[in-house]
């Protein structure tokens, strides 16, 4: 199972929050953290809490029979004495604890879901709600109130090794009652499997477009990141994406330039930001976006 709340375009200098549970280890390789398993697979999950500033375990394992408590009906999700994620739907409290850096979140979902996968037999599903959300964040000292647009984020897979080699997501606020979602998954030699943007927003349930999606990256690190379980991954700094609806009219383009805080922790991979400009349905934007970034991707 996995757990996500995600807030894009935060204030400097911290620029995005996601905070990412994952309850058991996946066959599938993107997102297996094989290195923290001290009993078995499945009695492991670890936390990321991703965001611009650096801190002490800001990605860690748990087991799951000593460390964690899962309410049958999701109501209460407790990591330790680290996290603790209340509420039923809509209103859900979020509260992260660490010497370094502290969490409070009150979150209030709408009714506007992206359902990004949905596979046959319940071997996997992943879905997405618009939320807002108001709260804070203490680090060094200081305390920063934030408020905005997020999402909340479920997923749940049978443990199966499905074949996936490359995954991107992308999350921007384009105004204040507007986000967009993008989503690259890859297979084997780079085939395809999952190519759209999600556009919605506080009173509208939108759309999904794949009519002539493009993401092209044309920039990487200056060198390959290898992830703690052993994946070497080159990770992009400068990218375009776009798609059109289906009269092949612009919806969104976008051109990202990496902020440089990618975190490790979202599944095998890394979360981060970037700052952006662009056009949304005519209208020039700019902001900084959310991204996850597993694998390595051609440059164009």
């Amino acid at each position: 199972m996995h757990y996500g709340m995600m807030l894009p375009n935060l204030p400097a200098p911290f620029h995005f929050l996601d905070l990412i549970l994952v309850v058991g280890q996946p066959k599938i390789k993107l997102w297996r953290n094989r290195q923290l398993v001290e009993t078995t697979p499945s009695d492991t999950a670890n936390l990321l809490v991703g965001t611009g500033v650096e801190f002490t375990d800001q990605f860690r394992g748990y087991q799951v029979g000593r460390d964690l408590n899962l309410a049958p009906d999701s109501s209460v999700i407790e990591f330790g004495a680290d996290l603790t994620w209340t509420g039923r739907y809509p209103d859900f409290t979020v509260a992260y604890r660490n010497p370094e850096f502290e969490v409070d979140l009150s979150v209030s979902a709408t009714d506007k879901i992206a359902h990004f996968v949905k596979l046959r037999g319940g071997l996997y599903d992943h879905w997405s709600l618009l939320c807002r959300y108001e709260g804070a964040i203490t680090y060094a000292g200081n305390t920063t109130e934030i408020s905005g647009l997020s999402t909340l984020e479920y997923a749940r897979g049978a443990n199966v090794a499905l074949p996936f080699s490359f995954f991107t997501y992308h999350i921007l606020n384009v105004d204040e009652a507007t986000q967009v979602l993008m989503v690259e998954v890859l297979g084997p030699k780079g085939l395809p499997m999952q190519r759209a943007v999600y556009v919605r927003s506080l009173d509208d349930h939108g759309n999904t477009y794949e009519n002539n999606y493009r993401f092209d990256v044309h920039r990487l690190e200056s060198s390959a990141r290898i992830t703690p379980n052993g994946i070497s991954m080159h990770l992009g700094t400068d990218f375009t994406w776009s798609v059109d609806d289906d009269n092949s009219d612009q919806v969104i383009e976008i051109h990202g330039v990496s902020n440089g805080d990618y975190r490790y922790g979202m599944g095998g991979g890394y979360a981060g930001s970037y700052r952006y400009t662009g056009r949304f349905r005519g209208k020039d934007i700019a902001g900084v976006g959310y991204v996850e970034y597993i694998g390595s991707h051609r440059l164009a």
